[in-house]
């Protein structure tokens, strides 16, 4: 039981070490050349394919098993990363850059989704687990940060060794999902559908941070270096709430949670926006936080709460189209184009205020349809 416990922490290490690698790309477009916009593109596929690979992965795991699609995506992605380290067209770019983001989109929504239901039939504390995925992305945003200015090819190398070691662990671990049906996106429960409406734009402003980041460091004249430090930063300040979530929602209730988080998103983007130095700007990104951490667990404590089994897995599907598919999606691509016309500062002042505004409404949908239904 020890050794699967480690496995199955180590996997969840291994998926946000490469989620922090996928961000990172950005940086490296960056750097390559690439124009805003088409960075937003490259950084949007993620959310693109989130909107139909999700259902696509939980049928392949539902028929084939989670280790071994978990095991193939690897595989494919270690391909994929390399082809586009060398391609020099923009087409193949596009192309290999689609092939790699497609091949890691099904990893966290799987890991995720078994680690919750391990973490219920053990009696493990979920915060827990999900602690080790902090520390993953932590760590790996860290390691590349100082790496990069030797040469991008690092957060390549990075990049594949972190696949190899994903595929590795799950093969040997017992990671797996029991499903109670079919999955499919029709057996939802519709007040989650409204819910995950809020949900969506909050992680596309969220995301939007993430990505354009290295736009923002770069028209300020900060060190690229800062842009991997954030990154660290970031993912360490989850650990906070991590350690004490379980009495956080109790205190605080899943509704004005995920109310918090979704203000605190709008409120780094402005403050992001005035920063002046590079000890600023590392500042303001500490308050991550309390963002999507706080608004993924509250989402995910409040399905587990409401739901019964034979709509969970449905409604997770829809939720994890939210989280990194239409939200990202419109973080990433509308954010390229607002950046590109705007300029990063303004951008940046023009989403917050919009997110913070977005708490009344995750109010509203709280009274309106949840303590009336």
């Amino acid at each position: 039981m020890r050794k699967q416990k480690l496995a199955l922490f180590s996997s969840e290490f291994l998926a946000y070490a490469l989620i922090a690698c996928m961000t990172l790309l950005s940086q490296y477009f960056v750097y390559i050349g690439l124009p805003p916009s088409f960075v937003g593109v490259l950084m949007a596929l993620p959310s693109v394919n989130a909107l139909w690979a999700n259902q696509l992965y939980f049928l392949l795991a539902y028929k084939l098993g989670v280790r071994r699609v978990i095991v193939y995506a690897a595989t494919i992605g270690i391909v994929s990363l390399w082809i586009l380290f060398l391609s020099k067209s923009i087409i193949l770019t596009f192309i290999f850059c689609f092939s790699l983001m497609l091949s890691q989109g099904g990893l966290v929504p799987l890991l995720e989704s078994s680690l919750v239901e391990f973490a219920t039939r053990s009696r493990l504390s979920y915060a827990r687990i999900r602690f080790f995925g902090t520390l993953g992305y932590a760590a790996a945003s860290f390691l590349v940060a100082n790496l990069v200015n030797e040469g991008f090819v690092a957060l390549f190398i990075v990049y594949s060794v972190l696949f190899f070691l994903m595929a590795s662990v799950v093969r040997r671990s017992d990671l797996e999902m029991n499903f109670h049906r079919r999955p499919s996106i029709r057996a939802t429960d519709k007040r989650f559908s409204v819910l995950f409406a809020i949900v969506t734009v909050a992680v596309g402003f969220n995301l939007f941070n993430t990505i354009f980041l290295p736009v923002l460091v770069k028209s300020k004249n900060f060190q690229a270096s800062s842009v991997g430090l954030s990154l660290a930063l970031m993912a360490l300040s989850e650990t906070p709430f991590l350690l004490f979530a379980e009495r956080i929602v109790k205190r605080l209730g899943s509704f004005k949670l995920l109310s918090s988080g979704v203000f605190v998103v709008g409120l780094r983007l402005v403050l992001a926006s005035f920063a002046t130095t590079e000890a600023q700007l590392l500042l303001i990104q500490l308050l991550h936080g309390w963002t999507y951490i706080v608004i993924y667990y509250a989402t995910l404590f409040l399905m587990r709460q409401k739901l019964s089994a034979h709509v969970l897995e449905g409604t997770q599907i829809v939720f994890w189209m939210s989280l990194q598919g239409i939200g990202p999606l419109l973080g990433s691509s509308v954010g390229g184009v607002v950046v590109e016309k705007m300029g990063a500062e303004p951008a940046y002042l023009t989403f917050g205020f919009i997110a913070i505004s977005l708490t009344i409404f995750s109010w509203a949908i709280e009274k309106i349809w949840f303590r009336k239904g």
